[in-house]
């Protein structure tokens, strides 16, 4: 390897270290929010239920512009299922079955099917406890075996993911790679991204986007998305 590849290599590692120990001091104050948050919920005012009818609009939109990096980065529960369940759970990988797109299709209709009803006949603050504390219970009974499992079926995921397919919008780019499988243990949605294709962008369901498999590919063959353009686009720019 070139020196200068060897030096632009090495830029690109510590730029990529910095952006980590951001996501990282970013997810552990979400995570202690989301902490303060239940713990505002249940033994001081319950009102704090809208907070979630308020956000999921929010977070709808968001993928139009950033895909799932929603998921990846700003996500409380995510945030305190990735920075503190870790240390309880045996950290296998996410069941295969879990990862089905109708797996997680089914329990969103169960879910929102029964919040709709709450919220129809009991309120929207109702319907928002409801939001709150049927998800937050379903994330931590899963995340004794992997700690993410439940973003993979999450409900408000499962919509993000819907709305992400429909837009195409990519998410990590990979170029030229060894398939050396180091991404692949970094993934904490368990993704086999040395399998997917080289020169290709990674438009997996369940991918958010948090950048964890680019910091560890060794030869920076990954690349996180710099902009919101259809892969399809992209490629032809790559083509040429």
């Amino acid at each position: 390897m070139p020196a200068i590849n060897k030096v632009n290599l090495k830029s690109k590692k510590e730029s990529l270290k910095t952006l980590m120990k951001k996501r990282a001091n970013i997810q552990i104050a979400l995570a202690l929010g989301f902490l303060l948050l239940n713990f505002v919920l249940f033994f001081v005012t319950k009102k704090v239920a809208y907070i979630p009818l308020i956000l999921i609009p929010f977070m709808v939109i968001s993928v139009f512009i950033w895909s799932r990096g929603f998921c990846g980065w700003a996500c409380p529960r995510a945030a305190f299922l990735e920075r503190f369940m870790k240390y309880i759970s045996l950290n296998k990988p996410v069941p295969k079955w879990m990862q089905s797109l109708w797996v997680s299709a089914l329990i969103f209709i169960v879910l929102i099917s029964r919040v709709t009803y709450v919220g129809f006949t009991k309120g929207l603050l109702a319907a928002g406890f409801l939001l709150c504390i049927v998800p937050t219970i379903g994330a931590l009974l899963v995340a004794w075996y992997s700690p993410k499992t439940w973003c993979a079926i999450c409900p408000t995921g499962t919509l993000m993911k819907f709305v992400d397919l429909a837009t195409k919008r990519f998410k990590v780019r990979k170029n030229s790679c060894t398939s050396c499988g180091i991404c692949d243990n970094a993934c904490l949605m368990s993704i086999e991204v040395s399998k997917l294709p080289q020169h290709s962008f990674i438009n997996e369901p369940n991918c958010t986007q948090c950048g964890l498999c680019v910091a560890a590919c060794p030869t920076c063959s990954l690349e996180l998305p710099q902009s919101t353009k259809k892969p399809q686009e992209i490629s032809k720019k790559v083509a040429v």
